[in-house]
């Protein structure tokens, strides 16, 4: 869902709208979305998955 925000915003701050009605033009932009968060959400993976695996590591000396 934020990579679907993130997208929208996007669109909307260059002036874009959202048809209300599914004409043509509605259609023609499926791609748009569908790929664009995509692309979005590999982004945010790729950026959390480092903050994720560097939260797992043991750091300094372990208990004992």
């Amino acid at each position: 869902m934020t990579a679907y925000l993130v997208v929208l915003w996007a669109y909307e701050g260059l002036g874009g709208t959202l048809p209300a009605e599914p004409t043509a033009g509605w259609w023609a932009q499926r791609w748009l979305w569908l790929l664009a968060p995509a692309a979005v959400l590999a982004v945010l993976v790729a950026l959390f998955a480092r903050v994720e695996l560097a939260a797992r590591r043991p750091r300094g000396r372990a208990a004992r």
